[in-house]
């Protein structure tokens, strides 16, 4: 009888153990399941963010301004890390950036409070370069509302390094080291775009800078060239605006405008300021200056893009202009925009050998030589565009164009 109390006291014990293994290995897989849950969470958290850390970082590399880039990385940075709010500490001066859709919750903090309770840690992460989430006393975390922070160096164009100040609400999660490391990869990349953009826009005041000299040597030969040449730019730009044309091509054009006569530094003083018509001779060396001036900028690789409108800028619409004769869209659209406004500023200006055309009386020979000398439509567009500037800005206009005037002459336009 013992013996068969002894046998079940024994299974029960066994039973016991088994259920309480069988308890824990389901815990332990519970543990397992929701530790699952979390690593896949955190990873689809990790897949979205490298997914818009791909997006900002390919959208910064198309802009070329310096300063539109910072402020867009900036923008999309706050953006990426669901911020509330975000801040650019530089030279003395804390400024908040406008974010765009899509961030956190909004953060209230301005940017004097946000520059005085984070001070010794914005020196910290200019002075290190790196990424922290620092760790807030009690009276830094009450000056920011508990908001959660995250601060990242941003090494710009100038001396000093910026510094990005990060918000989120306090009701947001806590910066992790998954937000360290995509705001480290992020602004490294942006830092060498801006460094790179920096260096183009360095080339293109360069380039600037050659524009004027070319110009100024232009001037020293013949004056009238050098104030043609100066309206020349802008008309080509305003025409240029008026047909929707990127900010690339419109400083190409202005360019263009501004340098399209270079050439004349190849044509003889005496041949440029000459009173009357010109012989068969002079007019042959005139017809040179197009090709000595794309011969001059060749060289200067900034303003290639200005080379065919210097080139072709005397190419008439029906085929009878020079160098070569194009006709219609044969010829660059900057060269039928330079060939056109180069004629108007031409007539409307005095010259050795003739008064200058008024403007009613210039845009009255443009529309004649539309769709023979000039573009048709490109002439519409100039004449459109200059009206409607005309009234809706009489002393402006007058300003702009003010060296038109006086009744049309009997001879014949050249330029």
């Amino acid at each position: 009888m013992s013996n068969g109390r002894v046998s079940v006291c024994t299974e029960s014990a066994a039973a016991a153990r088994e259920a309480d293994v069988a308890s824990r290995m389901l815990a332990h897989l519970a543990r397992l399941a929701k530790e699952k849950d979390r690593l896949g969470r955190e990873l689809l958290q990790w897949h979205e963010q490298l997914n818009r850390m791909f997006e900002l970082t390919a959208h910064i590399s198309q802009l070329r301004d310096p300063d539109e880039i910072e402020l867009d990385l900036i923008r999309r940075f706050g953006t990426l890390l669901a911020a509330g709010a975000v801040f650019l500490d530089r030279a003395g001066c804390c400024q908040q950036i406008g974010l765009d859709g899509g961030a956190g919750a909004a953060v209230t903090a301005g940017p004097d409070s946000v520059r005085q309770a984070l001070a010794v840690h914005v020196e910290a992460v200019r002075t290190t370069g790196r990424t922290i989430v620092p760790v807030l006393s009690a009276s830094e975390a009450a000056a920011l509302a508990n908001s959660r922070v995250l601060v990242a160096a941003l090494q710009g164009t100038g001396c000093e390094p910026g510094v990005i100040i990060v918000l989120r609400s306090a009701s947001e999660r806590a910066f992790e080291q998954r937000d360290v490391l995509a705001a480290e990869s992020v602004l490294a990349h942006g830092a060498q775009v801006l460094s790179n953009a920096d260096m183009v826009r360095h080339l293109q005041q360069t380039a600037l800078e050659t524009v004027c000299t070319l110009v100024n040597a232009i001037d020293a030969k013949d004056n009238y060239t050098a104030t043609h040449s100066e309206r020349a730019g802008g008309y080509a730009r305003l025409l240029g605006e008026a047909l929707g044309l990127p900010p690339s091509q419109l400083q190409a054009l202005e360019w263009a405008g501004l340098l399209h006569d270079v050439g004349k530094i190849g044509v003889p003083e005496l041949v440029l300021n000459k009173p009357g018509p010109f012989t068969a001779h002079e007019w042959e060396q005139m017809h040179q200056h197009p090709q000595i001036g794309h011969d001059v900028l060749k060289p200067v690789s900034q303003i290639i893009q200005v080379l065919e409108a210097v080139l072709l800028h005397h190419e008439n619409h029906d085929g009878s202009g020079y160098p070569r004769g194009l006709r219609g869209r044969e010829i660059p659209l900057e060269a039928r925009i330079i060939h056109v406004v180069d004629i108007l500023d031409a007539l409307t200006t005095v010259r050795p050998y003739r008064q200058a055309y008024s403007f009613e009386g210039a845009i009255r020979l443009l529309e004649l030589g539309a769709g023979r000398v000039t573009d048709p439509d490109l002439t519409s567009v100039l004449i459109e565009t200059l009206r409607r500037h005309m009234a809706a800005d009489p002393q402006g206009f007058r300003t702009r164009f003010g060296h038109a005037g006086g009744d049309p002459p009997t001879a014949g336009a050249r330029n």
